[in-house]
């Protein structure tokens, strides 16, 4: 609620400002000596008509200018307010925000009194007078009512709307900075990505040169050896593929396999290629082979797991590092069509002539 966030700054922001306490002033008259004034002046204070929103809360419009629509739940506002009481100023938002209008967003009025209800009267340029029951005001606070505040006393905020900003408006900015964040987090991941990718590169490149092996590279960086080709078809994304695989570091240390008992699933594994649900170098790798195929692939590290760490287990107690470069032989067993809902035509029911 607004009245909540405006209390937080009245700790920092308190100010005890007597008006036209204990002051003399001397009135100068021509060819004469200054008279001085026994009694101290008091400021003249404005009287403004307040309209009654509800028991305890009355406003007055200082400055009027309809000039657009008015705040609406779930908008946000930028606002000048000062908070009086009893001469004192208790907060300032000028101070507070260091010259910068307040921004707040638009909530469903927390109580009778909250003054929200006379904002949500205002369109930018406007400027209003809220007087608002003490009592009820701290009564709806966790803020303890200060102690030259007597019973019966009044709250006065002095508030400019500066402008409005829509729920809608909020919605696209908020979008658009996410998407910002999203290409910006693509983008850096992109370029870390490709400077690793160069370091496998170049150590799988001496690793193949030492051993004499020359698999063939694809664009985005994978090598593979076809080992045995299939006869079956290759499959296409969206296929549910079968395939047995074991996979090793460069060391030949094995991390993981289901043709190994040790490492406790012996089943085949099945995933739908092309939907991110393996790794990427898997989705590509295994999309270039025919069913039946026997082949070993050659993943750098941002085709696998990156930066990630993988849990190890009994047979592998170290797991996978962050960076390290895969090998997989693998053979593709099956790979089937998956009938897409979308495109099976509806059945529209026959409509029989009696005539």
């Amino acid at each position: 609620m607004l009245h909540r966030i405006f209390f937080a700054f009245s700790t920092v922001f308190f100010s005890l400002i007597a008006v036209g306490e204990n002051q003399q002033f001397s009135h100068p008259k021509p060819n004469t000596q200054p008279v001085l004034v026994t009694q101290p002046l008091q400021p003249v204070q404005p009287v403004y008509n307040y309209r009654k929103l509800n028991s305890n809360l009355q406003y007055a419009f200082i400055i009027k200018k309809p000039t657009s629509s008015k705040p609406q739940e779930g908008d946000q506002i930028n606002i000048n307010m000062q908070m009086v009481s009893s001469n004192r100023v208790m907060f300032n938002s000028t101070q507070a925000f260091k010259g910068k209008p307040a921004v707040y967003g638009v909530n469903k009025p927390g109580f009778k009194g909250d003054i929200i209800e006379a904002i949500m009267l205002m369109t930018p340029g406007d400027s209003l007078v809220c007087q608002v029951d003490a009592d009820a005001l701290f009564k709806n606070t966790k803020n303890k009512k200060p102690e030259f505040m007597k019973a019966g006393d009044k709250v006065q905020y002095f508030i400019k709307l500066v402008s409005i900003k829509t729920k809608e408006q909020l919605q696209k900015e908020q979008q658009a900075a996410f998407n910002k964040q999203i290409t910006e987090q693509m983008a850096k991941q992109k370029e870390v990505e490709e400077k690793q990718l160069m370091k496998d590169n170049k150590v799988l490149s001496d690793w193949f040169a030492k051993n004499k092996l020359s698999p063939t590279r694809t664009a985005s960086g994978l090598y593979y050896e076809i080992k045995e080709e299939g006869n079956g078809e290759k499959p296409f994304v969206g296929d549910s593929v079968t395939l047995n695989y074991s996979g090793t570091f460069l060391d030949g240390t094995k991390f993981d396999s289901n043709l190994d008992s040790a490492f406790l699933h012996v089943q085949p594994l099945q995933f739908i290629l092309g939907r991110g649900s393996v790794i990427r170098g898997w989705d590509e790798g295994v999309a270039l082979l025919k069913v039946g195929s026997k082949a070993r692939l050659y993943i750098p590290s941002p085709l696998a797991y990156g930066t990630q760490v993988r849990p190890g287990n009994v047979a592998n107690p170290k797991g996978i590092p962050a960076n390290s470069i895969l090998v997989f032989d693998i053979q593709l067993l099956n790979s089937k069509h998956l009938m897409n809902p979308v495109l099976i035509a509806p059945q529209i029911p026959v409509q029989h002539n009696d005539n």
